[in-house]
Formats: structure tokens, C-alpha cells, sequence
């Protein structure tokens, strides 16, 4: 009787699934055995987080060769066993106990970097070196992020989690300061919105130059020069006399201090369990949130007590001490750059060549030209990615024309005084606050309700309800906001319509960037960083023109456009719930994706 052994990637634990993949085997599962791994069960998400380097580095995928041929072996367990062993071993294929007649397959790994052609084929065409000693984790391998000590994970996580909240009051904190630098400097009003809009501007360059740089040099090394420079640029800021010079200073702070925001759930992932993320990623959220809302409160008062300049004082008196601790006590947590160490290491201690299991390295011309280039492809290719980031860029847009419009509705309509006047912003706050009770009391339970019907594979646009949610409370608080901002209407009325501003701002942050995550898997920092550069321009343009609406259309009609512009994004919301599993299959990059999902 013959048995036929398939080596084919499942979701079994089987040591059949033949591959050198990504290094993590105490994550996937893995042993070792020789200088092979065999690999079984895999955790979805956490295969989510690390996909980059499962996909091709190419600037779109492609797709497999037609008719592969596989090879097969034939033998008899019979009688002598080097007689059907060796030729196993020689091709690194598992022996299974099987009696009689077998027949082996192979056929190509799921994470093969070319399409259709598996590692060890690979392997074979280039000429494989048995010299060569891969290094991958032990079990428990202390020096695996993942095997941090549970206190280590925390105080690392609360640190870059301040660090953001600092970046966050520094983007919008210098709202509160446009009207004295106005007068200080004799400029437009334009210009004075310009220390704004350029920080928020340099957010999206250093979202497509500085996050690549990470996986090639490590998170630690970039964390600490970019937000010493954020420091830095802060503290100079205080005291120049010279608004172009200002404005320069508050580019270059905005694009050091993208790092610390757009790398922060990337060393989340390095550090914690798929399942101990939620946790985690919700703090960053409410940092960076609570930053951008709280700093105009904060920044208000400071301005009216002490002038501008107090604001590069508070920034800069509180992040450095930040950046000291970060300095001394931050480690690297980006798993290739340890292992890569680790290679170098054991190559010049032993003589002989070590190099990283399962990771090809890439040149860094080519981590920037995909980094830099792949986020507009996909702008480009993927109607998902273009209408979500239009989206969020209008979402983005509106915190930041608030910033400008608060100002002129309290502060120059109702005659509040500036400190009073940044105070509706805690109503965003309270907004913020609610939303993530939601997610945390309603929503994960739903969530997981629908794991556990699809047996732990959720499709991605199971992440959409939440967002829908959203997408109709924002322009609900809009609207609100818009049309009880009256100085004859009580002020209560227009500061709580913030309240389901910051509830749906919220839900659309986090629900469509889950979204983007499990639909494109290891194309989904792309996806990411072109949501960011529309974000940040977005953010950056919208307060330049909201003085000139809001004097042509008034506080009613002014307040009602980003009302109107989140309603246009509604129907796509709905469309991608319905037919997102159609349309990402017929795209070229959601369609890679959804086979490596199933595969």
C-alpha cells in the first residue's frame, strides 16, 4: 500500500511544513533539528505584525509560475533503512513513520520571499553552503523580546508611550501661540499657522524616510537620535527671534518625532504576545490622543500667563528627562538586528559563518526605495487603501481645524479668555475616554464572538462595525457642534458635541487601522504609511485655510464642511463591509495577501 506525505504548509501542528521562515520559533512553534526548523501552528495576528518579511521585496507581488513541477521521492521502509532514509534527508524532508511503499511530495512554502519557489529550492538553485550555521532563538531565549520579564515589557512600553504623548502636545500646543507670534513678528495669520501645519508636515516625510531605517539599523539607535533631536529642535525654538527660522525648527521637530509615533506599534509587536497587545496599543492610542487634545488646554493657559516661548519650555523641561531614561535603559527590541548581532558575534568568536535563519538581508537602497515608493503604489492600486486614507486624512484634518476653529468661536465670538477658551477640548477627551470603554466592554467581546464562529479566522472586515459606529457619530458631533455654536445658545450645548467627536474619531483611528493591518498582512505598513502622509497633509493644510472659511461661510456653515466631507466616506464603509472580501481579491496587493491568509 502507498501513503503519500504532502509537505504543505497547514494549520496543524505537523513537523511536515518544511521552511526556513521568519525567526521566531518559540512564537510559531518551531525546533530545530540539524540546521533545519520545522515549523507547525501559527498565530494569525502575530503573523500579521511581522509579515514584511514574508512577503516579496519587490514594489508589487508577484504572482507564482504556472505549472510547477514538483519533485517526489519513492522508496520501500522495507528491509535496509538507509535505503529509503537517505534520500529523505539529503532533500531535508522529515521521515514520517510509514510502513510499506511512500511517496514524498514537495512543494513550495508559504513564505517563500520569490513566489512559487520555496527556501530550500532556493537554496539549491544559489548552491547551498553546509558550512553556513543559521542562528534563530533557543526556547526561552532570554534575549528574545518576546521573553522579556513582564516589568521590562511595561516600564520600556510606558516610556515610549510618554514619549509619544510629549510628541502629541507638541503638534498641537503650538496652536495656542499664533495669535502672540502674529504680533511678535508682524505676520499673516497664515504664517503664524504654519508652525503647526510644518510639524504635522514633517511628520509625513519622516513617516516614509525614518521608519524603514529601523529595519536596518534597530529601533534603539534611531529612538534615541530622533527624539534627541525632537528635544533639541524644541528647546532652540525658544530662543530664536525669527519666525522663518521658527517655522524650519518645527519641520524638522515634527520629522524627528514621526519615529517615536510611527515605530511605536512595530516595537509593541516586538515585545508582547498577540494577545497581550490590546492592552498596550490601546495606552498609545490614548496617549497620542490625549496629547493632541490636552495640549492646547495646557498650552493655552502657559501662553496667556507666560507668552509663547513658555511652550518650548514645557516641551523641551519634559521630554528631555524622557530621553535620559529612554538613553539609559532602552533596549533593542528589533529581533533581526539581535540575531544579525548575534551571527556577527558567534562568526568572529568560532571562525566559522553564522548567518540569521529564514532572513534574507536587503540592501537598504532597497528598504528606502520600497518604504518611500510602495506606500503611492498602493495609493494608487488599492481602491481600500485610497478611500480608508482619504478618510482618516479628513478625520486627521478636522482635529486639527479645530485647533484653529476653537479659538475663533470661544475665544473671538463668545469673548472667552484664551486660557478658558482651550477648555472645550476636554469635552474630545471625555469622547476619547468613552470610546475606549466601548472597545474594551462591547466591542472585543463581539470580536471575539466572531473568532470563535470562524474557528480563530475572523475575516478582515469583521474589524468594520466599530468604524461604522464611528463614521456616524463624527459628523452627528460635527453638525451638533456647528449649529449650537451661537453665542444666543448656552455654551454647554456646543462644547458636549465634542464629546461624539472624540467617540468617533476614536472607533475610525482604530477600527480601520486593524483593518488595513489584517487585510494586507505584510504589505500593511505601506498601507499604513501612506494613511499617514495623507494624514499628515491633511493635518497640516486644514487649519492654513480654516481663519479664511470661517470669515466667508461664518461659524455655522464653516463648522458644517468637515461635516459633510466625513458623510461622502459613509457608503464606502458599508460597501467594504459588504463586498471587501471581492474587491481585495481583484487588487494586487489585497489579493497577495488573502492567499497568504489562507494559505
Amino acid at each position: 500500500m502507498t501513503q503519500r506525505q504532502t509537505i504543505w504548509p497547514n494549520g496543524l501542528v505537523d513537523d511536515s511544513d518544511i521552511e526556513l521562515s521568519a525567526p521566531w520559533p518559540s512564537r510559531f512553534g518551531s525546533f530545530r533539528r540539524q540546521d533545519k526548523r520545522w515549523t507547525g501552528a501559527f498565530d494569525t495576528e502575530a503573523r500579521a505584525s511581522r509579515m514584511s518579511f514574508m512577503v516579496d521585496s519587490t514594489l508589487l507581488p508577484q504572482a507564482p509560475p504556472p505549472n510547477t513541477q514538483h519533485q517526489q521521492w519513492f522508496g520501500n521502509k522495507e528491509g535496509n533503512r538507509e535505503t529509503w532514509i537517505n534520500p529523505l534527508q539529503q532533500h531535508s524532508v522529515p521521515p514520517r513513520e510509514l510502513t510499506g511503499e511512500f511517496a514524498v511530495e514537495r512543494r513550495p512554502s508559504w513564505v517563500s520571499r520569490n513566489s512559487g519557489i520555496s527556501d530550500y529550492e532556493k537554496r539549491e538553485l544559489e548552491g547551498y553552503d553546509e558550512n553556513v550555521i543559521p542562528v534563530t532563538w533557543e526556547e526561552n531565549d532570554p534575549e528574545n523580546p518576546l521573553n522579556f520579564t513582564f516589568g521590562k515589557k511595561w516600564t520600556n512600553a510606558m516610556v515610549l508611550a510618554f514619549a509619544v504623548f510629549m510628541v502629541s502636545v507638541a503638534s498641537s500646543g503650538f496652536s495656542q501661540g499664533t495669535e502672540a507670534m502674529k504680533q511678535e513678528f508682524h505676520v499673516g495669520q497664515v504664517v503664524s499657522l504654519m508652525t503647526t501645519s510644518a510639524f504635522v508636515l514633517g511628520f509625513a516625510v519622516g513617516a516614509l524616510i525614518l521608519s524603514p531605517l529601523s529595519e536596518v539599523y534597530g529601533r534603539r539607535e534611531l529612538y534615541i537620535m530622533t527624539f534627541g533631536a525632537f528635544v533639541g529642535f524644541s528647546a532652540v525654538i525658544g530662543l530664536i527671534d525669527s519666525m522663518t527660522g521658527i517655522i524650519v525648527l518645527r519641520f524638522f521637530g515634527g520629522l524627528a518625532g514621526s519615529f517615536t509615533q510611527a515605530v511605536a506599534p512595530a516595537v509593541i509587536a516586538d515585545m508582547f504576545e498577540a494577545q497581550e497587545r490590546g492592552l498596550v496599543l490601546s495606552i498609545f492610542t490614548l496617549a497620542g490622543l490625549m496629547g493632541q487634545n490636552l495640549g492646547p488646554i495646557v498650552c493655552g493657559f502657559l501662553v496667556a500667563s507666560f507668552g509663547w516661548r513658555s511652550i518650548a519650555i514645557l516641551i523641551t523641561s519634559a521630554s528631555l528627562p524622557t530621553w535620559i531614561v529612554l538613553a539609559c535603559t532602552f533596549p533593542e527590541t528589533y529581533a533581526p538586528v539581535l540575531l544579525q548581532r548575534r551571527a556577527a558575534m558567534l562568526t568572529k568568536v568560532t571562525k566559522k559563518e553564522h548567518v540569521v535563519a529564514g532572513v534574507t538581508p536587503k540592501p537598504i537602497s532597497q528598504q528606502l526605495r520600497v518604504g518611500a515608493l510602495r506606500p503611492w503604489v498602493m495609493l494608487i492600486y488599492e481602491p481600500i487603501v485610497t478611500l480608508l486614507s482619504l478618510f482618516l486624512s479628513v478625520v486627521h484634518g478636522t482635529l486639527f481645524l479645530l485647533f484653529a476653529a476653537y479659538p475663533i468661536v470661544f475665544q473671538q465670538t463668545r469673548g472667552w479668555p484664551q486660557g478658558v477658551a482651550s477648555l472645550p477640548f476636554l469635552a474630545i477627551v471625555v469622547g476619547i475616554i468613552l470610546s475606549l470603554f466601548y472597545v474594551a466592554l462591547v466591542d472585543q467581546k463581539r470580536y471575539a464572538r466572531v473568532v470563535s464562529a470562524t474557528n480563530g479566522h475572523a475575516p478582515p472586515e469583521a474589524r468594520l462595525p466599530p468604524a461604522m459606529l464611528g463614521a456616524t457619530a463624527l459628523p452627528v458631533g460635527l453638525f451638533w457642534f456647528a449649529w449650537t455654536n451661537d453665542p444666543s445658545v448656552h455654551w454647554f450645548a456646543s462644547v458636549s458635541a465634542g464629546t461624539l467627536f472624540g467617540f468617533g474619531m476614536v472607533l475610525l483611528y482604530m477600527s480601520l487601522t486593524n483593518y488595513l493591518v489584517d487585510a494586507y498582512l505584510g504589505y500593511a505598513a505601506s498601507a499604513l504609511a501612506a494613511s499617514t502622509v495623507l494624514r499628515s497633509v491633511a493635518g497640516a493644510a486644514f487649519p492654513l485655510f480654516t481663519n479664511k472659511m470661517y470669515d466667508q461661510l461664518g461659524i455655522h456653515w464653516a463648522s458644517s464642511v468637515p461635516g459633510f466631507l466625513a458623510l461622502v466616506f459613509v457608503p464606502c464603509l458599508v460597501g467594504f463591509y459588504k463586498w471587501g472580501h471581492i474587491i481585495r481579491r481583484k487588487t494586487r496587493f489585497g489579493g497577495e495577501a488573502a492567499r497568504l491568509a489562507e494559505s
